[in-house]
Parts: structure tokens; C-alpha cells; sequence
């Protein structure tokens, strides 16, 4: 909604919301989302009045910067993405500048130029321009400024869009204003424009992230552009809301027994204008919460929205997958393909640079500590991710052991084991017991300090029994049979030219013919998949991603 002093009387008293200050709608409730229930992509968008909406002692200049801030720290949110209206640009610089740190990158866009914002009474930033804008986590690879305006509006209408990558995944983002004034004729128009750009971006396979005061509600006319078909009500668009399933605000449009309804809480006084669209092919989980009023920020409420990417969640055990462990401590899963190759990154955790080792066995994964303390984190049910809720300690001590190896049944005894190998190169199997836990270490090798990398593939030879990978400084690769029993046969040479990879790992059934395969990451930071031939060896590499940063843990 746009403010200016001259509007500010009427449309109080239209709103009933200024007698004795703005009148604060109930927070939700069914749906409240936080950052211990919330799914791993996170947004927020916020009109947060340039230096209006409030009287003049009530304003708080620094609380309007630190509160948009304080939303991407992990302890509150972790916002990948925060889309602002009606912000002054001095106040957009401030923000950028504090989260800069945080690998926040920004677009702005002036609706209303430093020179005409200061015309007559109707002074909106003291000089400054006044506008819009989106910062997004990550990097940002293009920009594009939209220009919405339908002909008789009183100032540009303007979207503000970077494409990102969220969580790893590129996305266009924009920023959105729609027309503040009652000409629901304009905003229909506008909406129109918009919906024809994300259609293309779209079309071309790219997801599409919208957050903004669209200035109507959620049946009208113009929002019925966004709205996807599948929810019914007139739906015509293709996108999510990501406050469409909270049913303590379905209207009595929407029936009890729906899971989606054109509805959600409210953002400015009593009525929902503020949104999160996110497009529905790409997304799925949508979850969204409303803030309580701050007064000293914004009339509006603060939208957080909440979703996962369409092919995240759970996993099935026997499926290949790689993960990956960001600088930030974000562990991420990347699901195998029939053709071979990975989907796009999941986000599956948080605040995993505090362990050294790490090791999957199919949805459970195993990680070793900084003081040396053994984890293991089945996956959530739920949602397919790793937290301290499901993780449980297994045993301590392992500070010696520099590779953790996590190879099914190694022993032959029905039961899951662990290998470890230490510092001397001696390796060590840990046979799992019925508890869950590991027995004493039984040493097994030694002189295994030649390998620069060490692999459990699972069955590579066909046999039936677990296997042991090598990679020797020479670059050459080694096959040990494991015997069923806790031992292995003779090593034997199955490839060579593998120094130029500086990760390797065994993802399983990437392809999904039912047999393990390898996969390394070059120096370049392309990903290449090697298929098992359950035999020993393996076919012909294949490409199947790029942009793997170097020195990130994967396994």
C-alpha cells in the first residue's frame, strides 16, 4: 500500500486502524511456522513504508533496518531471499551492507526519483529515491527490472528481479508493487504483464519466486493471474501462496476437508494484500506465517513463506544420492536419475562444518565430531532431512581416525558396521550391534595411508558381499573383495587417472539398473557419474553437473 501524508487520514479511518494506533490482526496459529519446523527455503517480504505509516516519534529508522536484517540470520529465519516495497534508498544500502557477510546480493529500482520525492508535502524519503527491492542468498548471475505500468497510474509500477541461486538452484526473484490506489482496472492490467514474463521464465524451465504488496486480496481479479488452477476458485495462474494452507484463515468459501483455499492471514489491518508466490511445478509444502504489527517499522505485517523444492523430501533408502557440505555448514542432497545424473540440490541440513568425517549408508548418515564424538542421523520421515531432533550418539574416541567409512553389512552378520581408518593408516572395523551402536574396533589393515581417498561402494564386484575403494597418490584406483566376514581379498587394479578429482564418492544406485556406482568432482567443479558394471569395473564417465566449488566436503 502506498503512503502519502496527504492519504495517510482517509485511509486510516476507511481501515478503522489509527484510532489509538494501527489495529493489530491475531497472529496465525494452526500453521506457525519456525525455524525448527519451517522447510529449508525460506522468504520474507515487507513494505516497510520508506519513512511513513508513522507519526514522527514513533518512527525508528535503525529498528526498520535491523529488523529486515535480523530476518536472514539463522537464529530467526534464514531468509535465502527478502523482498522489499516502499523503501528509501538509503535504507536499502544500510540493509545491503549488513548482509553482504551473509552472501546477500541486491537489485534496487526508484519508483519515485530522489527529485520528485520531495515535491510539495508529499516528501517520501527526504530527498533519497524511493522504490523497490529483493536481495537474495548466493549468487546472483542476471538481472531485470520490470516495468508493469499500465498507462494512467500516478508513478511507475516496477518489479525489481535478480536470478539466483537459492540453495543452489537458479530462480528468478522479483520484487512486487501493485497499484495502491482503488482501480482495480490498473492492477488487473499489471498483473497481466508480470504473469506474461514468469510464464516465460517458466516455460523455459526456470522456477519463479514473487514477494510483495499486491494491494488487493485474495480473490480478486488480479490475483486470480497468480493463483494456480489446481486450487479452484478461479484460479488461472500457475503459482503457489505460500499462506494457502493455513486453515485457521480459510474463508467460508473454502470447505474444512480442503487443503488450499484463496485465503491467509492478514498483512495490512484486517485484509491479506501482501504475498509469497512461488511457482507451483517447482515448489511444494508451501507454509507461511504473518508477524505480529510493529509500529515502529511498518503498517504492514511481515510475511515469512516457507517451501521445498518440488522433487525434495523424503528418499527411498536403495536410491543413489551425493551430498554436499557447503562452506556455510549447509549439507545438501542431490537424488540420482534414471538417465544417470543428479536432480538439483535439497537442502537437508544445517550447521554441519562442525563435523570432520561424514558417511551415508542409504537414508541414514553417519558424522564424526570436532572433539571426535560418533553421530548417527537417520533421516526425517517426514521431510528427509538431518537435525540434532533424530540424531543419536553412537560412541566417542574417534579423534584419531581421519576417514569414516560407512559400508553396509561388512561383517555378515545382518547388522550395519562402520570402518574407520586412522592416522597411522591402520583401518579398523566397528561391526554393528543390536542395540544400534558399534563393537569394540577390531583392526582389519594397515599401510592403508597410501590412499588419498577411500570408498565403500557397496557391492561393486557382484558378489553379493560389500566392497572397499582405493585411491593411491599415483591416481590409480584399487578394488578389495570384501569376504563377508569382516575381511577382504587381495586388491587388484580397476583404473588410473583419477588424481585429477579432488572428491570422490560412492553415491550408490545413481542410475537406477541396480547397481553402485562412482562419481568424482574435478578442479574445474564439474561433477562426472562413473557407472558400475557389477563386475569390478565401471563404464564411461558422464558429465552431470557443474559449479561443485573445490575444498567442499562431499560423500
Amino acid at each position: 500500500m502506498r503512503r502519502l501524508n496527504s492519504l495517510a487520514f482517509t485511509m486510516c479511518s476507511l481501515l478503522a486502524m489509527c484510532a489509538g494506533g494501527f489495529m493489530s490482526a491475531t497472529a496465525a496459529q494452526a500453521d506457525t511456522v519456525s525455524t525448527g519446523n519451517a522447510p529449508p527455503l525460506r522468504f520474507v517480504s515487507y513494505n516497510i513504508c520508506g519513512n511513513m505509516c508513522t507519526d514522527a516519534k514513533g518512527y525508528d529508522n535503525q529498528r526498520r533496518i535491523d529488523t529486515v536484517v535480523d530476518e536472514a540470520t539463522v537464529g530467526t529465519w534464514g531468509a535465502d531471499q527478502i523482498f522489499l516495497q516502499e523503501v528509501c534508498r538509503p535504507q536499502y544500502d544500510a540493509i545491503e551492507q549488513k548482509l553482504a557477510p551473509l552472501g546477500f546480493h541486491g537489485l534496487y529500482t526508484a519508483t519515485l526519483p530522489g527529485k520528485g520525492a520531495t515535491a510539495g508535502k508529499d516528501a517520501v524519503c527526504g530527498g533519497a529515491d524511493y522504490g523497490m527491492a529483493v536481495l537474495a542468498r548466493g549468487p546472483v548471475t542476471d538481472t531485470k527490472v520490470l516495468d508493469l505500468t499500465a498507462g494512467d497510474e500516478a508513478e511507475p509500477i516496477k518489479s525489481p528481479c535478480v536470478k539466483n541461486y537459492a540453495q543452489s538452484r537458479g530462480n528468478w526473484a522479483c520484487s512486487v508493487h501493485l497499484y495502491w490506489k482503488n482501480d482495480a482496472t490498473l492492477r488487473e492490467a499489471e498483473a497481466r504483464t508480470l504473469a506474461a514474463q514468469t510464464a516465460e521464465w517458466e516455460k523455459a524451465g526456470i522456477p519463479v519466486v514473487l514477494g510483495g504488496d499486491f494491494n488487493d486480496q485474495p480473490r480478486s481479479a488480479a490475483l486470480s493471474t497468480f493463483y494456480d488452477t489446481g486450487i479452484g476458485d478461479g484460479g488461472q495462474g500457475s503459482f503457489l501462496e505460500a499462506d494457502e494452507t493455513d486453515k485457521d484463515r480459510f474463508t467460508t468459501a473454502c470447505a474444512p476437508s480442503r487443503s488450499r483455499c484463496r485465503s491467509g492471514d492478514a498483512t495490512f489491518g484486517q485484509r491479506k494484500i501482501d504475498y509469497l508466490f512461488l511457482s507451483a511445478r517447482d515448489f511444494k509444502g508451501v507454509k507461511a506465517d504473518v508477524l505480529p504489527l510493529d509500529t515502529k517499522v511498518s503498517d504492514h505485517r511481515l510475511l515469512r513463506g516457507a517451501a521445498y523444492w518440488a522433487d525434495c523430501g523424503p528418499l527411498d533408502p536403495g536410491a543413489g544420492r551425493v551430498f554436499r557440505r557447503d562452506a556455510a555448514g549447509g549439507l545438501f542432497r542431490y537424488a540420482g536419475r534414471p538417465d544417470g545424473g543428479v536432480t538439483g540440490a535439497c537442502k537437508v541440513g544445517t550447521g554441519w562444518n562442525m563435523m570432520r568425517s561424514v558417511a551415508h549408508d542409504g537414508n541414514t548418515v553417519l558424522a564424526v565430531d570436532k572433539a571426535g564424538t560418533l553421530w548417527r542421523y537417520p533421516a526425517e520421515l517426514d521431510t528427509g532431512t538431518y537435525s540434532g531432533g533424530t540424531r543419536v550418539q553412537v560412541s566417542s574416541g574417534w579423534q584419531t581416525m581421519d576417514t569414516l567409512l560407512a559400508p553396509g553389512d561388512f561383517s555378515g552378520d545382518g547388522r550395519p558396521d562402520a570402518i574407520g581408518r586412522d592416522t597411522a593408516g591402520d583401518l579398523w572395523l566397528y561391526r554393528g550391534s543390536a542395540d544400534g551402536g558399534f563393537a569394540a574396533p577390531v583392526k582389519i589393515g594397515n599401510g592403508w595411508q597410501i590412499y588419498t581417498a577411500l570408498l565403500a561402494p557397496g557391492d561393486f564386484s557382484g558378489d553379493g558381499r560389500p566392497d572397499l575403494i582405493g585411491r593411491d597418490v599415483a591416481g590409480d584406483l584399487w578394488l578389495y573383495k570384501g569376504d563377508g566376514s569382516g575381511g577382504y581379498a587381495p586388491r587388484q587394479k580397476i583404473g588410473n587417472g583419477w588424481q585429477t578429482y579432488t572428491a570422490l564418492t560412492a553415491p550408490g544406485d545413481l542410475d537406477g539398473d541396480g547397481l553402485p556406482d562412482l562419481a568424482g568432482r574435478d578442479g574445474a567443479g564439474d561433477l562426472w557419474s562413473f557407472p558400475g558394471d557389477g563386475k569390478g569395473g565401471y563404464g564411461p564417465r558422464k558429465k552431470i553437473g557443474n559449479g561443485y566449488p573445490a575444498g567442499e566436503l562431499m560423500f
